[in-house]
C-alpha cells in the first residue's frame, strides 16, 4: 500500500512545483486551478485506500460495512475530479508554441509556455494513475465477491465520471454541490448530456482497462 501511494506523488509533487515556480518567478497566477485540480483528484484516492484498508482490517463487520458505505458514497462523489485532469488540456495554448517569423511558421523557444505544456502533462498524468489505482481498489473489493458484478461497476463508474466531467465543466459545481445539479441544468438537452458523458465514460473506461491489462502483463496486481 506504501509503494501504491508513493506511485503518483512524484508527479503531483512535480506538477505542483512548476505551477509554483510559474507562479513564485514569473508573477503569472493563470494555472494556480491545477493545485486545486490535483488536490481533488487526490481525495478519492486516499478514501479508496482508506476503504481498501477498512475491508482487510480485523474490526466487526457490521461496523465495517457502515464505515465503508459511508466512505463509499464520498469517493463516489469525488471519483470524477481523477478523470476531470483529462479535461484540463484544453486550457492548452497551441498559438504560444508556434510563431510566424518572416512568412514562416517556428516553434516559439521561450521557456513559460514548454514550462505549462509540462505542467498540464504531469497534471494529467497524475489523473490517469490516481484514477486508476483508486478504480482498481474498489474493483478489486467487488471482485472477491463476483468477477462480473465488479466489472459492471467499472462501467458504471466510468460512464458516472463521464457525467461528472459535464457538470464540472459546464455547470461549473464540484462533487460537494451535487444536489445542485438539476437546478442549475439550463436549456436541458437529454440526448447530448448523455452524449458527452457517455463519449468521456467510454474514453475513461478505455483507458482503464488498458492499464488493466497491462498491470497483469506486469504482475503489478
Amino acid at each position: 500500500m506504501k509503494k501504491m501511494f508513493l506511485i503518483p506523488l512524484l508527479p503531483t509533487a512535480a506538477g505542483g512545483v512548476l505551477v509554483l515556480y510559474e507562479m513564485l518567478f514569473y508573477g503569472n497566477w493563470q494555472n494556480a486551478f491545477l493545485l486545486l485540480n490535483l488536490l481533488l483528484a487526490w481525495i478519492p484516492f486516499l478514501l479508496s485506500l482508506l476503504i481498501y484498508m477498512l475491508y482487510n482490517s480485523g474490526i466487526k463487520a457490521a461496523f465495517k460495512r457502515t464505515f465503508m458505505f459511508i466512505l463509499g458514497i464520498i469517493w463516489f462523489l469525488f471519483y470524477p475530479n481523477a478523470p476531470y485532469l483529462l479535461t484540463d488540456i484544453i486550457h492548452i495554448q497551441t498559438n504560444d508554441y508556434v510563431v510566424l517569423k518572416n512568412h514562416v511558421f517556428i516553434y516559439n523557444f521561450k521557456f513559460v509556455p514548454w514550462l505549462e505544456l509540462a505542467q498540464f502533462i504531469l497534471t494529467i498524468l497524475t489523473g490517469i494513475i490516481v484514477g486508476f489505482l483508486s478504480l482498481f481498489l474498489i474493483h478489486k473489493i467487488i471482485a472477491n465477491k463476483s468477477r462480473l458484478i465488479s466489472w459492471i461497476f467499472v462501467i458504471f463508474i466510468s460512464l458516472m465520471s463521464g457525467f461528472g466531467i459535464y457538470v464540472g465543466r459546464f455547470l461549473r459545481l464540484n462533487s460537494w454541490e451535487v444536489l445542485n445539479v438539476f437546478s442549475t441544468v439550463k436549456d436541458f438537452d437529454a440526448v447530448k448530456i448523455i452524449g458527452f458523458s457517455s463519449f468521456f465514460g467510454i474514453v475513461w473506461f478505455l483507458i482503464y482497462f488498458s492499464l488493466y491489462e497491462i498491470g497483469k502483463i506486469g504482475k503489478i496486481n
